[in-house]
């Protein structure tokens, strides 16, 4: 009997477990996952409701070292025909697909159940330090030594702390030589210069802008929140995504994106020819008028700029602990179509661990059950022929 060992029982190593049970005969499936229970940070994606997938699937929305193996992987999979197999009923909300009960508890009880119906083993608390080169391979954990026919690396990242914060998973691929892009925090806030402490709490919808050298690097329409260190947001996450290490950024907000900068222009000098004593009350949020307020601007000009364009010094990302996800990983240059290692066979990789990431909008969850599928696949294949 085949043993096939699945290192990390995050979303791609759960669901890809439930497949390789389903689709190959004689087959014992294990996975490790070295915290106290699986799925960690599948109940905490879309705040709890778990943003599964988006109807636009462009490969525009991904970054990765392989965009054309990422849009092979992405395109083929049904996120609602997989979860209705599964038992999971789903639905769009705008483009967004959720479960019909907005709970990612949902999630994590459907692929568990699955799992252990179909007599999937999970062992837990189980740190993986190392894999044996040879046929079996031998997995050496911080418990035991496993033997095993198969490998698939599935451990996810260190983003949020859900998956643990061990860089052991980085290390065994190491050991192995492989390449791995240096990971660090996507997806998350900014630090800023001046950081505007006395609007803290306050909610801007507008056109958000990544600067460097005054050009635009990419630009977001949606939701900031300032915060007493800088700035969040959806808008100021899908930025930094954007952001490279070691570079300059400037923040741009547009306050008025719906009013192009001539017709505001054109508005401004009406309504300061009426001598209003508190000139931006009515136009911004009260903490923001009165922000303004203080400085004093002397002219139409200056204040359209201001309410257009105005400028925040990045000085830095918020650490992998605040981070959705991790930019970097392994190299899908080491891999072969099927997600393969080129070097060790029999040895797989998807996911989080690998170096690809979406933007937010179910991105990354879509990859990771489509990485699982598109393995299991490639197995099934393999499965067939080896015992035909």
């Amino acid at each position: 009997m085949q043993k096939i060992l699945i290192v990390g029982a995050g979303a791609s190593g759960v669901y890809l477990s439930i497949l390789l049970k389903q689709k190959l005969y004689d087959c014992d499936v294990i996975v490790l996952e070295q915290n106290t229970a699986p799925l960690k940070k599948v109940l905490a994606t879309g705040n709890g409701r778990c943003n599964l997938s988006n109807k636009d699937m462009s490969i525009d929305y991904y970054q990765s070292d392989n965009n054309q193996l990422v849009e092979e992987i992405i395109s083929s999979f049904d996120m609602v025909q997989a979860m209705n197999d599964l038992g999971l009923y789903c639905i769009y909300q705008g483009n967004l697909l959720y479960p019909k009960s907005e709970q990612a508890l949902s999630v994590k009880q459907i692929l568990m159940q699955r799992a252990e119906e179909l007599g999937v083993l999970f062992l837990y608390e189980q740190e993986v330090l190392k894999i044996e080169k040879g046929y079996p391979y031998i997995a050496k954990t911080n418990q035991q030594q496993l033997k095993a026919d198969y490998v698939i690396f599935a451990m996810g990242s260190e983003a949020g702390r859900l998956s643990g914060t061990q860089l052991s998973r980085y290390q065994i691929l190491r050991k192995l030589h492989l390449n791995v892009v240096e990971p660090r925090p996507a997806l998350t806030q900014f630090f800023t210069q001046p950081v505007l402490k006395s609007l803290k709490g306050v909610r801007v919808k507008g056109t958000f802008t990544l600067l460097e050298k005054g050009k635009c690097v990419h630009q977001e329409k949606g939701e900031l929140l300032f915060t007493d260190y800088g700035v969040s947001g959806i808008a100021i996450m899908q930025l930094s995504a954007f952001c490279k290490p070691l570079h300059d950024y400037e923040l741009s907000i547009d306050f008025f994106d719906e009013e192009d900068a001539k017709k505001l222009y054109e508005y401004i000098e009406l309504r300061r020819k009426k001598g209003y004593n508190h000139f931006y009350d009515g136009l911004l949020n009260s903490k923001i008028s009165l922000y303004f307020e203080k400085q004093a601007l002397n002219s139409t000009q200056e204040i359209v700029s201001m309410l257009k364009d105005f400028r925040l010094h990045i000085t830095g990302l918020r650490s992998y602990e605040s981070a959705q996800v991790m930019k970097g990983g392994l190299s899908l240059n080491e891999l072969d179509h099927n997600l393969e290692l080129k070097k060790y066979p029999h040895i797989y990789a998807i996911g989080e661990i690998l170096n690809v990431i979406g933007l937010c909008g179910g991105y990354n969850l879509h990859f990771a059950f489509a990485s699982a599928s598109h393995v299991a696949k490639a197995l099934e294949r393999e499965w067939n022929v080896t015992n035909s």
